[in-house]
């Protein structure tokens, strides 16, 4: 009995370890990608939800505005592709990512 209670402490000790390897080498992939500037801008979403609970054009478009990604012929872009959606049972949420993600020309924005 002691034998197999030392067993399964290891292999939890183990399993413990392993995981914390792998969280560190995430942690480091996002790092670096970070540094080559592959990371998803914050203001996309939070535009993607207020236009899906149903916030007025100007507001969705302020908040675009912030946006380092978007100009403004871009920004109006967006808008024209994803208010035909906005009848969708989400709000037009995966939409307008998908929308930013035509307009940007790569898959960026995931739902």
């Amino acid at each position: 009995m002691e034998g197999l209670l030392r067993n399964t402490g290891l292999i939890s000790i183990l399993l413990v370890v392993l995981y914390s390897i792998k969280k560190l080498y995430d942690v480091a992939d996002m790092r670096k990608a970070e540094m080559q500037g592959c990371y998803e801008n914050k203001d996309i979403y939070k535009a993607a939800r207020k236009f899906a609970q149903g916030a007025p054009e100007d507001e969705v478009r302020e908040i675009l505005s912030g946006s380092y990604e978007l100009d403004g012929r871009q920004i109006e872009q967006t808008m024209l592709l994803a208010l035909a959606s906005r009848q969708d049972r989400d709000g037009g949420y995966a939409a307008f990512l998908k929308a930013v993600n035509q307009v940007l020309g790569e898959d960026r924005y995931y739902v």
